[in-house]
């Protein structure tokens, strides 16, 4: 009988600010990976809620990336689901990327 391996890599998820000040990294569950948050010095002189809400628009951009690719992986295996809000396509990715990835 095959055994599984002790350790498989699993996919992981990274979204930055254009600046690279302000990166975050989910997990192939959408779940923030262990050091998956990196806050430059230099992001302090931000607002918090400017923080705030950039951390979540990064964290929507990679859970997007995430959802597009376990649809991908569900319609290789038969399912034929359609890009829709919670299961988007590359390009509705790209285009929320370009409208509100502005930092």
């Amino acid at each position: 009988m095959a055994q599984r391996p002790a350790h498989t890599a699993q996919r992981t998820y990274r979204e930055s600010a254009r600046d690279g000040l302000l990166v975050l990294e989910l997990d192939a569950h959408g779940y923030l990976v262990s050091g998956g948050l990196q806050i430059e010095p230099e992001v302090m002189a931000w607002t918090a809620e400017q923080l705030a809400e950039r951390i979540m628009r990064l964290y929507k951009l990679a859970l997007m990336r995430c959802r597009c690719d376990e649809r991908r992986a569900m319609n290789e295996r038969g399912a034929d689901y359609p890009p829709d809000p919670v299961w988007p396509s590359q390009s509705d990715i790209d285009v929320w990327r370009a409208r509100h990835i502005d930092f």
